[in-house]
């Protein structure tokens, strides 16, 4: 405890201190009041006390500045918690490919699925215009500008991945919707495409914000999983214990997602609607892509590794859940 706290305890340790607390502080009653050897009496005072203070005392709250929480409570819970992320991304994949498929064996299910969205698709798809050109002739392009249009972007993308990770309380079931819904959407857009013989196309039109916007849609929606997986299989724990220390964990994802999310709406309202010069090409495009999701996996895998050992040491000891 002296060293990691109390928390590093875990459920056994905790459960196991309070029989060790109790039985000790019999022994220094009885060495009181029976006489034992004055050695003997002084080293069950200084344990009882001790122990006492850390018992009973209010335990500090680390206060963790922010270099240190975005480089490194960030990574180091990204790679702690990395299935519920995996998960969320392995999800989209398949409802994603499963509505791409539908979409292309059956064309008019689009329209179903989506509507009149459906039908710009296809009309930007079997137009000769270049990728950039379809966020260029958008209304709210025309209308904010960029800078305008990036932050109207990133609230928006915030708030869908703030519902993915609040949706986990309903044990999980509300973060699946989302993201089935959200996979429905790129599935269509893709199958679009497709069918219209642009897929290249298509993909270049997302592609150079997608890479930060999706994956951090796929980081928000694995703490609302992680918490949903609380309150389903909470262990030793009561649910609402559970629930809470998945929740720090769960935090951290959500607020991972913030940059990822402040990056792509910056791009998507600035460079994705460009279609001249190095955005002109769909290969340009997808290289710049590709880039900018290399510096992303760099973050999350290993942005504590710039940290110095001082700093480092400032990461708070992770819940012990589960």
């Amino acid at each position: 405890m002296d060293a990691t706290g109390l928390r590093s305890l875990g459920p056994d340790g905790l459960e196991r201190l309070a029989l060790l607390y109790r039985a000790t502080t019999t022994d220094l009653a009885r060495a009181q009041s029976e006489g034992w050897p004055r050695p003997v009496r002084e080293y069950l005072n200084e344990l009882v006390a001790r122990a006492h203070a850390r018992v009973y005392a209010a335990q500090p709250r680390s206060r963790v500045g922010l270099v240190v929480y975005f480089l490194g409570v960030v990574p180091t819970t990204f790679r702690r918690r990395w299935l519920y992320v995996a998960a969320s991304a392995a999800l989209t994949v398949v409802v994603s490919m499963a509505v791409y498929l539908a979409v292309c064996s059956d064309p008019p299910l689009a329209e179903e699925l989506l509507g009149s969205f459906a039908g710009a698709i296809e009309e930007f798809a079997t137009s000769s215009r270049p990728a950039g050109k379809y966020f260029s002739e958008q209304p709210f392009v025309q209308y904010l500008g960029g800078g305008s249009f990036s932050s109207f972007l990133f609230l928006h993308n915030f708030k869908v991945a703030v519902l993915c990770f609040a949706a986990g309380v309903l044990l999980g079931l509300g973060t699946l919707y989302m993201l089935i819904t959200n996979a429905i959407m790129l599935g269509v857009f893709f199958g679009v495409g497709a069918n219209a013989g642009a897929l290249t196309k298509l993909a270049s039109v997302v592609a150079p914000h997608g890479a930060l916007e999706i994956p951090a849609i796929f980081v928000a929606a694995g703490g609302g999983l992680l918490m949903g997986h609380a309150l389903v299989s909470p262990g030793k724990w009561r649910r609402v214990d559970a629930l809470r220390l998945a929740a720090q964990d769960a935090l951290a994802l959500l607020v991972s997602a913030v940059p990822l999310f402040l990056a792509a709406g910056i791009i998507e309202g600035n460079l994705s609607p460009r279609f001249e010069g190095f955005f002109g090409n769909d290969t340009s495009r997808f290289i710049f892509a590709v880039g900018v999701f290399v510096v992303m996996l760099l973050y999350l895998l290993c942005g504590d590794r710039v940290l110095s050992e001082g700093y480092r040491r400032l990461i708070p000891t992770p819940p012990p859940w589960p």
